[in-house]
């Protein structure tokens, strides 16, 4: 690749709404710590979304992270399948509100060859990569040590289970290419190259039980005290664990301790939110989806993704929004 990404998505001092996952509180503070972004809400990849209004009146002056929003005129960065087939992918492709590796690397949900070779890794890998394509120096301490046998690395490899995808898993030839694609796309950036070696290092002189013990570990340091995340991806769902108008406390320590492990600046936690809140459905993808989703009066289509084969059921992921909620983004 070894060209600029040329995408105003990527400018400083942009505004951001983050997923409510590891993955998407390690991309927040990477691009507040590298590119001054602003965190003004939260998604969490179901049917819930937050937002300051004092700090974002719209959606059309925020970018999702780690969410794929269906508006054209709404940005996001993330990692999903979202393209049906080629022609689809080349159609969102050219929307430079969309930014995702899927799309740069052509991979759709058909055929299944393509599917099957889907970047499988976090956001936040995808976004250090684009900041060190960017000509940014990515410095991170990657072998700081966390806690016990847990290191900063680690951490950021827990984001989508990287580790152990690129490791011990039926997907390692399919991961090697994309962190071949990745080096490349960052200009073989010093802290992407510090993940591909680490990796080959793990591959070659660690084994899949220890492998999987360190991946256990972390979740466990995750869902217990004094972090409580309901998943052990890291993650909060709805407002009873997040919070409602404000950030649970036991969030905020998760926050704060993520950006401490990593020597990163917190980004701001004190917003007052303001809690939105549609409809999470799952379905088989066919012909007649689109239109049975175009037909609810009420509501329309915020966000999907293709998430299983087109062989399996409930492959296709999907949020609606009620009508009244398109005032924030037109």
């Amino acid at each position: 690749m070894n060209s600029i990404i040329n995408n105003p998505i990527l400018e400083r001092n942009q505004k951001c709404i983050i997923n409510t996952d590891l993955d998407g509180i390690l991309a927040a503070l990477m691009l507040h710590n590298f590119l001054d972004w602003q965190i003004v809400g939260f998604c969490d990849s179901a049917e819930n979304i937050w937002l300051d209004r004092y700090k974002c009146k719209t959606l059309k002056e925020a970018v999702f992270i780690d969410m794929f929003v269906a508006t054209k005129k709404t940005r996001c960065i993330d990692q999903h399948i979202v393209a049906f087939d080629e022609k689809a992918n080349n159609k969102i492709l050219r929307n430079p509100n969309k930014l995702n590796p899927n799309l740069l690397n052509t991979r759709c949900f058909m055929p299944d060859s393509s599917y099957y070779t889907k970047y499988p890794f976090g956001t936040v890998h995808f976004i250090i990569a684009l900041l060190e394509n960017q000509g940014l120096d990515v410095e991170l301490d990657l072998s700081k040590n966390v806690i016990g046998h847990i290191k900063l690395i680690d951490i950021f490899l827990r984001a989508d289970d990287a580790l152990l995808t690129s490791t011990f898993s039926n997907y390692v030839d399919n991961a090697e290419e994309w962190w071949k694609w990745l080096l490349d796309l960052s200009n073989k950036g010093k802290t992407t190259n510090s993940f591909c070696d680490y990796i080959e290092e793990t591959r070659t002189s660690s084994t899949e039980k220890k492998t999987k013990a360190l991946k256990n570990g972390i979740a466990d340091l995750l869902i217990s005290s004094p972090f409580y995340c309901s998943s052990p991806d890291g993650g909060y769902k709805g407002h009873d664990e997040l919070g409602r108008n404000t950030l649970n406390q036991y969030v905020r320590t998760y926050i704060y301790f993520i950006a401490e492990t990593a020597c990163l600046k917190p980004f701001e936690l004190e917003l007052n939110l303001t809690l939105y809140t549609g409809k999470a459905l799952r379905c088989r993808f066919s012909s007649d989806t689109i239109n049975m989703i175009k037909a609810d009066p009420g509501n329309f289509l915020f966000s999907y993704a293709f998430v299983r084969s087109s062989q399996r059921n409930n492959n296709f992921s999907y949020t609606l929004m009620p009508n009244s909620f398109k005032s924030l983004i037109e």
